[in-house]
């Protein structure tokens, strides 16, 4: 018979997944968002005015609600967030820059499986054979597709570019942890105004050292991007916050499956059968993943 405590932690990961699940999809058309607006030679730009303008609303909106805009005594981990995102960012562009960019994309899933080797260390937590299962299938499907895309079939071998490529694996799951902690203890709008202010000062020295004159247009087009982004900030804290990230890391290698819709139906790009089985097996493990509990 089924207790109340296993009905509620699989409620909690239901919900966990729908969040994060929107998150990734909201996160997907912001990392295309450079070719959506042929913009590719403005990705610091893109990336700065994002925060900014995310910031700006964040303190339109505490105002609004007669709130003082400080900072939380927890600031330097939204300083650690924003500065291991931001590294992690960069190592992933480097990477893709410097070696194939299915190869790159392929050892950047590792991220997820750091993010839950180290929920296992920090935040003790308990990860049975069903949830293992999941998480496995999450990255299987993710690898059917990058294998279509030609990831680890190139014969250059591994080299600097992996090291940086593995490396910001490995920082994007530190920031997946201090988003962990940070949405356990503050709430949503403290993180959201600190996440943004942080990442705006983060990113304004390489953006206006490579800045150039563009259209009005495609500024305020970008700027747009930092309220769709506050929405997927929100998404993701509200996950984060109810379930442990052996549940909601691994769905981050949906953002595959949603790249794919947007290259189908936006850029008409072709998706063939081992992209599409690759899909398939990530949204069932990430089923899969709504139905674990502590004890399997």
């Amino acid at each position: 018979m089924v207790d109340k405590v296993q009905v509620r932690t699989r409620d909690h990961n239901f919900e966990a997944v729908l969040w994060v699940l929107a998150g990734t999809a909201i996160f997907s058309l912001i990392f295309a968002s450079a070719k959506l607006f042929n913009a590719t030679d403005w990705v610091w730009q893109i990336i700065f005015l994002r925060y900014l303008s995310g910031f700006v609303v964040m303190v339109a909106l505490i105002k609004f609600k007669g709130q003082p805009v400080a900072f939380s005594s927890a600031w330097p981990q939204h300083l650690g967030r924003a500065v291991a995102g931001s590294l992690g960012g960069f190592a992933a562009i480097y990477a893709a820059g410097h070696m194939p960019v299915s190869d790159a994309a392929a050892i950047g899933l590792l991220d997820s499986v750091f993010a839950v080797m180290l929920g296992i260390i920090i935040f003790h937590e308990r990860i049975h054979l069903r949830r293992w299962y999941a998480i496995g299938g999450c990255a299987l499907g993710a690898l059917l597709v990058l294998f279509e895309k030609g990831a680890l079939q190139s014969s250059d071998g591994f080299g600097f570019a992996a090291l940086v490529a593995l490396a910001g694996a490995m920082l994007l799951a530190i920031e997946s942890v201090l988003i962990r902690t940070i949405a356990m203890r503050e709430n949503a709008m403290a993180v959201l105004l600190q996440v943004n202010f942080f990442g705006a000062l983060l990113f304004a020295i390489p953006a206006f050292m490579t800045w150039d004159e563009t259209s009005l247009m495609l500024k305020l087009s970008l700027c747009s991007l930092g309220p769709l982004a506050l929405l997927g900030q929100y998404c993701n804290i509200r996950g984060y916050r109810i379930a442990p990230l052996s549940v909601v890391a691994p769905v981050g290698y949906s953002w595959i499956v949603f790249g794919l819709c947007i290259d189908y139906w936006l850029f008409n790009q072709s998706v063939g059968m081992n992209a599409l089985l690759g899909a398939t097996v990530i949204l069932l493990s990430g089923f899969w993943l709504t139905k674990s509990d502590a004890r399997y």
